[in-house]
């Protein structure tokens, strides 16, 4: 396929799910449902490009980064579960940071270059 289509696609879903976070918050529309589905649309966005890059490239610099960020993303979303399940009253010490939101859009960037080719 066209490498550039392929970016502008995951450009354009990435846009939205920034998009549809903003006007969340901007207008107080924040529900759990969406609590949970926000982080779950950006782990599938990013380990399915994941995912394909690494088929794509078929090369160890591609596949070891990858499998960091994919276990990251495991660990992490297990962690997230474990501690609203054992320890409700501190789930918040598990909250998304500012430093989370710099990670995501980066990750974001990167694949879309690499997509870009």
């Amino acid at each position: 396929g066209e490498p550039g289509v392929a970016a502008a696609l995951f450009g354009a879903a990435a846009v939205t799910d920034w998009f549809d976070g903003y006007l969340a918050r901007r207008w107080n529309q924040q529900s759990a449902l969406g609590a949970l589905l926000d982080p779950l649309a950006d782990k599938l966005l990013v380990c399915g490009t994941l995912l394909l890059v690494v088929e794509h490239a078929s090369h160890i610099v591609i596949t070891a980064p990858a499998a960091a960020i994919l276990f990251r993303e495991l660990g992490v979303s297990s962690l997230r579960e474990w501690m609203a399940v054992h320890r409700p009253d501190s789930a918040q010490g598990v909250a998304v940071a500012w430093h989370g939101k710099v990670k995501t859009a980066l990750q974001l960037l990167a694949l879309q270059a690499m997509l870009a080719g």
